[in-house]
């Protein structure tokens, strides 16, 4: 966020760049490059992350991850609106599961601090719907995977709290469909502006300086001066 304030990029937030998008206000979805890393194996080998028999279950033995990261809400964030993260593959019946999202969160959800409100139900084709009568929100405990359709309807509630709420979070999809299923919308780099050679580049003397003012503007609020 440093290197977005300082070169003047907020506004690019909401259409995204390849590590860093915005998902709403105080809210981010962060890709990070040492999930990649063999320390985090727990988390993508397909034999050892911990959730993988209720996603097989879902999916069926042949199981691809197609994308991983963070979901970070700060304190302020506003409620989501409601959606799918991704729709039917067809709309003449209703498909089988294609894929799976798998949500981690890294701090005990309250209700004070953002947690994923879900409309059970609405992954059938026809009753996508916001439901009141119908609306589950897990409160779970830090490291407690909530595991759903990708097509349910859900959001991410207010951050009224004083800490971030960050989720780390998984997408899987039927290996079989592999070719067929590719979330452009959501997941293709080509879309996002590139945040990382933005950070090997050196601010030029008009974003130091701009970075300078935003400082002394913060110590300012932080001090009730004008």
């Amino acid at each position: 966020m440093v290197t977005v304030k300082a070169r003047g990029l907020v506004s690019e937030l909401n259409d995204g760049f390849d590590l860093l998008r915005e998902r709403g206000r105080g809210r981010y979805d962060m890709e990070l490059p040492v999930f990649d890393e063999p320390q985090f194996s727990f988390l993508t080998d397909l034999q050892k992350a911990p959730w993988m028999e209720v996603v097989r279950q879902a999916l069926g033995e042949d199981v691809i991850l197609i994308h991983k990261g963070v979901f970070l809400s700060n304190p302020g964030a506003s409620s989501q609106n409601y959606h799918q993260d991704g729709p039917h593959l067809t709309t003449s019946y209703q498909r089988p599961c294609h894929a799976i999202n798998v949500f981690i969160p890294l701090v005990d959800l309250t209700r004070r601090n953002g947690p994923t409100e879900f409309v059970l139900g609405s992954h059938i084709l026809g009753f996508d719907g916001y439901d009141r009568e119908k609306i589950v929100t897990p409160n779970v405990t830090a490291g407690t995977p909530i595991i759903f359709d990708y097509r349910l309807g859900h959001r991410g509630l207010s951050n009224t709290s004083d800490s971030s709420r960050p989720i780390v979070y998984c997408t899987y999809a039927v290996g079989t469909n592999g070719k067929e299923f590719r979330d452009i919308a959501n997941f293709s780099r080509k879309r996002y502006h590139r945040l990382g050679t933005l950070l090997d580049k050196p601010l030029s003397r008009d974003e130091r300086l701009r970075l300078r003012k935003n400082a002394q503007n913060n110590r300012q609020c932080v001090n009730g001066e004008e």
